[in-house]
């Protein structure tokens, strides 16, 4: 299940572009949050940079999307199964906090409201060689 006993979705993308994240639907009464974060400027071997998702228990609601020029999958850990993910809020990836369903999801009414931290979202690089 996302989100629990240390799980996130380890994102995949090649070449150059952004990964759009939102938190939304919060169980403290805080706004949503959405923000981008370019591919590092070297991306890693084959072209491709992995980004861990991040969390915060304040929100039970989680998407993204891959804006960039080359193919973007997820996985859970070191799981051997992956899905591509979404490339607008309208087709974003949608994670719900403790569920182990992953969906297609249009988001764009919770990005409406949301308040913008372009590079400052919960969402980290991770180095070659780290799953």
């Amino acid at each position: 299940m996302t989100y629990t006993s240390g799980l996130a979705p380890i994102v995949t993308v090649t070449g150059p572009g952004n990964l759009h994240h939102l938190s939304y639907a919060s169980n403290g009464g805080i706004p949503n949050v959405v923000g981008k974060i370019p591919t590092m400027a070297t991306t890693g071997a084959y072209n491709t940079t992995n980004f861990l998702l991040g969390f915060s228990y304040t929100y039970t609601g989680y998407a993204f999307y891959w804006d960039g020029t080359g193919p973007a999958f997820w996985r859970v850990e070191d799981s051997p199964f992956t899905e591509p993910v979404g490339t607008s809020w309208a087709s974003a990836t949608g994670v719900p906090y403790g569920s182990e369903i992953v969906l297609g999801l249009n988001v764009e009414a919770q990005v409406a409201s949301a308040e913008n931290r372009d590079n400052e979202v919960t969402v980290f690089f991770i180095p070659d060689g780290l799953n």
